[in-house]
């Protein structure tokens, strides 16, 4: 029984014109797939507003965060208003959509009361948003005369209780995959759900992260014994660098699981970083495609990696720690980043150690937001004091067999190499003449 499980990105929910291509694209392939489940993420830019309400609340600006909630709705009754002619179903969608809010505010209430964002409430905020457009999607689809329902992501993905960061529990989502989920396929009916979000046994919402949709996607894909796993967004497939920084940058046409989350730990959006994992046990391909080109064979994703040299150049934020003491206790160091900055940084990515200097490179993880990698900068010189120097920079990883050569006019601050890559700290201003002259190479 052939089963395909189906992600689309927020990017592809960006408004009404977007979404009725997802429904197309979901109506088509349940034609070609004998059992079919879609993972929806939030609206663009919903999860943003939400995680700057609850910033907001915390900081006691009642006025702020309740501006950023009323946004939020007026973006997605346009939508509704837009998606759904019959008056009836519309003012249906309006009251779920007030329901989903008003708990919202009651949390954002309680956290101004307090003066204090705790985990569980970024969470169950942050959960709105995928929970208001999976109702809007199912609604879509149903009107246009598909089989399908919708099941909530809270009453299959069990997890830990690691608020903002939550792990799947293996055993107890297939559980409930085997109890909720796998009766509607097999009555024929096409299941939407939410990613991103979970729930502890006790039914406390949790979430997995930010870009956390793709690592629910594969999760359920293990537990169903699904055939493949299709990611839609924005883009063709996986490029070679962020187009951003080479115009030039083409889609790879195949990667291995090792190489794909190579390029998600440096900085690669496209993919959570732990999207691969649920997938290793049994092999399960997963492929990158665009809604608006499915001529486009996009980017497969599999257990065998293609023969080449260099395949991709990536950049990420990082911390460059240096220090001129003669030798140092590397493990003390790592202790002490770790209490200061927790997950913020990750790595050490690189270490280099000589008589008169030691140098730490560590990556900030795209998924801890913009500004991250500047407060752990001033949390690291804080913490280590004046023995250690903390610098910003960016972390450019080459994934594949690079000639050795350096980069002309470029001072890389500290570097790395193996077999399988190779890792550059430059300055922020040096990423850009940088990742064009690695892709240069290919």
């Amino acid at each position: 029984m052939s089963t395909l499980v189906m992600k689309f990105g927020g990017s592809l929910a960006a408004d009404a014109r977007s979404i009725r291509r997802v429904a197309q694209i979901i109506s088509a392939e349940s034609l070609a797939w004998q059992h079919m489940v879609v993972v929806v993420s939030a609206m663009a830019g919903a999860t943003d507003s939400l995680t700057r309400a609850v910033d907001l609340a915390a900081a006691r600006d009642g006025v702020g965060y309740r501006r950023q909630v009323a946004a939020i709705r007026a973006q997605h009754t346009a939508v509704i208003d837009s998606l759904f002619p019959a008056v009836a179903l519309c003012q249906h969608l309006t009251r779920q959509l007030d329901g989903w809010l008003f708990d919202v505010l009651s949390v954002l209430d309680a956290v101004c009361a307090r003066r204090e964002a705790q985990a569980r409430d970024r969470d169950a905020v942050m959960a709105a948003g995928e929970r208001m457009m999976a109702d809007i999607l199912i609604a879509l689809v149903q009107s246009e005369g598909l089989r399908s329902a919708l099941i909530r992501s809270t009453e299959w993905m069990l997890t830990d209780d690691h608020h903002q960061n939550a792990n799947p529990l293996t055993e107890g989502v297939e559980e409930r995959v085997e109890r909720v989920i796998k009766p509607l396929l097999a009555a024929g009916m096409v299941t939407l759900t939410e990613g991103f979000v979970g729930a502890t046994r006790n039914g406390t919402l949790t979430t997995l992260g930010r870009g956390g949709s793709d690592y629910s996607a594969t999760v359920l894909a293990a537990a169903l014994r699904a055939d493949e796993v299709w990611v839609w967004t924005n883009v063709d497939g996986i490029m070679s660098a962020d187009p951003s920084l080479v115009p030039n940058a083409r889609v790879i046409d195949h990667l291995s699981y090792d190489e794909m989350r190579e390029l998600s730990y440096f900085g690669v959006r496209v993919l959570h970083p732990r999207a691969v994992e649920p997938l290793l046990a049994r092999l399960t391909p997963l492929r990158v495609r665009n809604p608006f080109r499915v001529d486009h064979g996009g980017t497969l994703i599999r257990a065998e990696a293609s023969a080449g040299g260099l395949k991709a150049v990536s950049a990420i934020d990082g911390l460059l720690l240096e220090t001129r003491q003669a030798g140092i206790d590397l493990p003390d160091v790592l202790s002490r980043v770790a209490r200061a900055v927790g997950q913020t940084a990750n790595g050490p990515v690189s270490v280099m150690q000589s008589q008169g200097r030691a140098a730490l490179v560590f990556v900030v993880p795209t998924s801890e937001g913009p500004q991250a990698v500047a407060t752990a900068a001033q949390k690291l010189s804080a913490a280590l004091q004046s023995r250690w120097s903390v610098r910003v920079v960016k972390v450019i990883a080459a994934l594949g067999a690079l000639p050795n050569v350096s980069v002309p006019g470029i001072t890389a601050l500290a570097s790395t190499r193996t077999e399988q890559r190779c890792i550059l700290a430059v300055a922020p201003e040096d990423v850009q003449p940088a990742v064009r002259y690695l892709h240069r190479l290919m």
